[in-house]
């Protein structure tokens, strides 16, 4: 896990061992009977917990024709249950099963309209009767939002004290997050489990609408949203990091209420779930209290991914996107899960490339050549489970610099392969990492993000505590070693801006 919060690098040497066996004393974690894994930090310095719930579903859960329905249901879930978000279930769902019955008809209809080989009197009639559901689809709507309380939950929370409610969704996890007084973990269980029991994904047309919306003003509109997407699409074709996490906007609208239902119940399920609650709590009370609610989820078996294609590079990927930006560029080698041994060292790699003015390529690409106005380095991009990529996206001043920025990111990881790192611009990185370990440890919400991303991604939450010791551990030879092994031609794709002409 790549930690980015910036700090000053602090001048006493870190002890992760003393720190480790100080906070491990203050660790416990059990698994319920349904598999649902729960850590718990006791930290007593405030009156208050900061809980992360991460569930192992994201976009590479997905297949193609379902691309967005992770990112969907993130929304859909804030949208209630059968006792909240609701002034009287019984008398909205009257209306919710109509509201489900037309949309299925209309989004039934809208993929009929695919065929091209419908008549013109034929298209037209569909249309017709698309036109009629349409509007009465928009009556069952408008009577059944006359029962919604909109963003109850929040409302309980933020009268309950709570900060940084939030939820996010990546290409491999969906999170869910929040710090509140210490007395109201019973009330978080309470509400954070039935989002997972029985959600009622209420307002789920206008919802839709909401995230083609979104998905127009973060991609549509942004060039370098679209190339980042030409770059997934390119590099990872049909597997399942070939799509971005919102989905595509052709097929965004026919997201349909059915299948989401049933992509939910068939993978956020309690085995892919990870709970980490960190501060002051008393831990047999806690587990008590999350077996008591979670304990209710039923447990399921653990799909497998959709079917991919998905075939090993053979030779360099290039491809270019035409829109009215300035010229950028993304370039990608392909690289095996953040479990492989040489994580670490990739991670030091990226640093060491382009994490501050210092960092090879800032300083060559933009203060020295003056060629780029911003250099991003990804040690994985865009997930972290399956096969993905090592990245650097360039914003480049000149479209004709390309080739010049080319050589120069060739150029540099070639002296990176051939001398590796000095040990000062070594240190450097190990000792700004440190910083930023510690400022984030220091934290019961960064405490609670590792534990759960750990416990998740590398099924082990305390790997957070020995990623320290394997930064320590990687020195010049081994930063030549993957320089050398990553970096080849044949494993990259890599991306371009044209401009279109006027």
């Amino acid at each position: 896990m790549l930690i980015t919060n910036p700090v000053t690098p602090i001048e006493e040497k870190f002890d992760m061992s003393a720190f480790r066996q100080k906070t491990e004393k203050n660790i416990r974690k059990r698994t319920l009977p349904n598999g649902l894994r729960v850590i718990l930090m006791r930290q007593p310095s405030s009156p208050t917990i900061a809980c992360y719930l991460k569930i192992g579903v994201g976009s590479a859960n997905e297949s193609f024709d379902q691309a967005g329905t992770a990112h969907f249901l993130e929304h859909l879930l804030f949208k209630g249950t059968e006792r909240l978000g609701t002034l009287n279930y019984e008398q909205e769902k009257v209306y919710l099963d109509q509201i489900e019955a037309d949309g299925e008809r209309i989004d039934t209809l809208e993929r009929t309209l695919l065929n091209p080989l419908l008549t013109t009197s034929e298209r037209q009639a569909i249309e017709d009767r698309i036109a009629r559901l349409s509007t009465r689809l928009e009556m069952w709507q408008s009577r059944a939002q006359k029962f919604v309380i909109s963003e109850e939950d929040s409302q309980a929370y933020s009268q309950a004290g709570q900060m940084g409610y939030n939820a996010y969704t990546t290409t491999d996890v969906t999170n869910y997050q929040i710090k509140l007084p210490s007395n109201r973990l019973e009330m978080w269980a309470e509400l954070e489990s039935a989002r997972f029991l029985n959600p009622i994904l209420r307002e789920f047309y206008p919802e839709r609408k909401v995230i083609k919306e979104e998905r127009r003003m973060r991609y549509d509109s942004r060039p370098t949203s679209l190339l980042y997407e030409l770059f997934l699409k390119t590099a990872f074709g049909m597997s399942p990091y070939g799509k971005p996490v919102i989905g595509f906007e052709k097929s965004m609208h026919r997201l349909r209420l059915g299948e989401t239902r049933e992509f939910f119940k068939r993978n956020y399920i309690p085995s892919r779930m990870v709970i980490a609650i960190v501060g002051d709590l008393e831990f047999d009370q806690s587990f008590a209290i999350i077996e008591k609610y979670f304990g209710r989820l039923k447990p399921s078996n653990t799909p497998e991914f959709p079917p991919t294609v998905y075939e090993p590079q053979r030779g360099r990927r290039i491809a270019w996107l035409e829109a009215k930006n300035s010229p950028a560029m993304i370039s990608g080698w392909a690289r095996p899960p953040v479990t492989h041994a040489d994580d670490r060292a990739l991670e030091v790699l990226a640093r060491l490339l382009g994490e501050g003015q210092t960092s090879r390529l800032v300083n060559r690409l933009v203060i020295q050549d003056k060629i780029a106005g911003d250099v991003k380095v990804g040690s994985s991009t865009p997930g972290e489970k399956l096969d993905t990529q090592f990245t650097i996206f360039a914003d480049v001043f000149d479209a004709a610099n390309y080739p010049a920025v080319e050589r120069a990111i060739e150029d540099e990881i070639k002296k990176l392969a051939a001398d590796g790192p000095s040990e000062d611009e070594l240190q450097k990185i190990k000792n700004r990492y440190v910083a930023e370990l510690v400022h984030t440890l220091q934290q019961n919400a960064g405490l609670a993000d590792n534990l759960s991303y750990y416990e998740l991604i590398l099924q082990d939450y305390s790997k957070m505590f020995t990623a320290l010791e394997e930064v320590e551990k990687i020195d010049a030879a081994k930063i030549r070693d993957v320089a050398r092994k990553y970096f080849k031609e044949a494993t990259n794709t890599t991306v371009y801006i044209r401009q279109l002409e006027r």
